[in-house]
């Protein structure tokens, strides 16, 4: 079954923005909401860096992918991703608790939500950048997928918005 990446991260972003959603309301949807926005960030990266020519190694860890994107001698100009190093951290915290999901221990999970407003509109400003707003090819991204896609972001960033009132610390 061959299903082009464009329509892989639409659907990814909108499981992403239902348990931005619910995690509110629900402890349960933290695992899954950091896991699919590192998975729509690791392939915004892939298909920007694919589209560009540029290596992917076979294995790459999504703060390789985040690097290569936000290196112009990578990714060109205008199609770099505009982050700082700020940035770069706050996406690193998001990667280490979809770590501690994917990697489970004896004792079970705790995730601490606090730290993760920050990492994941990086997320979604990321995607947005590579996807929508300066994609290498514009013709990468199906219209009904681009549609999509930014629907599933402006949902994840209100989501946010919301769960930073109700989160203490965060």
């Amino acid at each position: 079954m061959r299903h082009p990446i464009s329509s892989s991260l639409a659907d990814t972003a909108k499981f992403t923005a239902v348990h931005a959603a619910l995690v509110s309301e629900t402890d349960e949807s933290l695992p899954w909401l950091v896991t699919g926005a590192v998975l729509m960030v690791q392939q915004a990266c892939v298909m920007s860096l694919s589209e560009a020519k540029a290596e992917i190694p076979a294995m790459p860890g999504p703060a390789e992918l985040v690097a290569r994107v936000a290196d112009p001698a990578t990714l060109a100009q205008p199609y770099t991703a505009p982050l700082l190093a700020a940035d770069h951290r706050a996406f690193e915290r998001v990667v280490g608790a979809r770590n501690d999901v994917m990697h489970p221990r004896a004792s079970g999970l705790l995730l601490d939500g606090a730290p993760l407003p920050d990492g994941l509109l990086v997320a979604v400003r990321l995607v947005r950048h590579l996807a929508i707003t300066q994609p290498v090819r514009p013709s990468m991204m199906e219209a009904s997928d681009a549609a999509r896609l930014g629907d599933a972001l402006s949902q994840i960033e209100t989501s946010i918005d919301f769960w930073r009132t109700v989160l203490p610390g965060a």
